[in-house]
């Protein structure tokens, strides 16, 4: 059985809006190479990792296409269709979008696992919580 997990991270991290691409991008390869790692480590997880689907995102935000509203409604319509949330802060750091997205998991009924890098809580989430 395959579950489907959304991977939460801090696109931006603690410099928020101050945040440079080359922040950004550093914050996002951190969260990609870590999901990867998941998925080596638990085949049967499917993790939707918003950092490596950035680019357009942030090219569309730029140029004013999306707003930031715009972004976080359609990152709650991908959770929604997800089985489960992990939250990836390896500075410990949530932004105010993760902790959307938090919200939404907690109003959907969800199950939350939190790490900073270790796969433990992933571990557990799959054995405690997911079917």
């Amino acid at each position: 059985m395959i579950i489907r997990a959304y991977m939460a991270h801090s696109i931006r991290g603690a410099k928020g809006k101050d945040a440079t691409h080359a922040d950004m991008e550093a914050n996002n390869a951190r969260a990609i190479k870590f999901a990867a790692w998941v998925r080596t480590a638990f085949p049967n997880l499917d993790i939707y990792c918003p950092g490596s689907h950035d680019l357009f995102v942030m090219l569309a935000y730029e140029a004013g296409f999306l707003t930031e509203e715009q972004i976080l409604h359609i990152d709650k319509i991908i959770l929604g269709n997800q089985d489960a949330l992990i939250v990836y802060a390896p500075d410990g750091y949530l932004g105010g979008g993760v902790g959307i997205e938090i919200a939404e998991a907690q109003r959907l009924d969800k199950p939350i696992a939190f790490t900073r890098g270790s796969l433990d809580p992933i571990a557990w989430l799959l054995k405690e919580f997911v079917p």
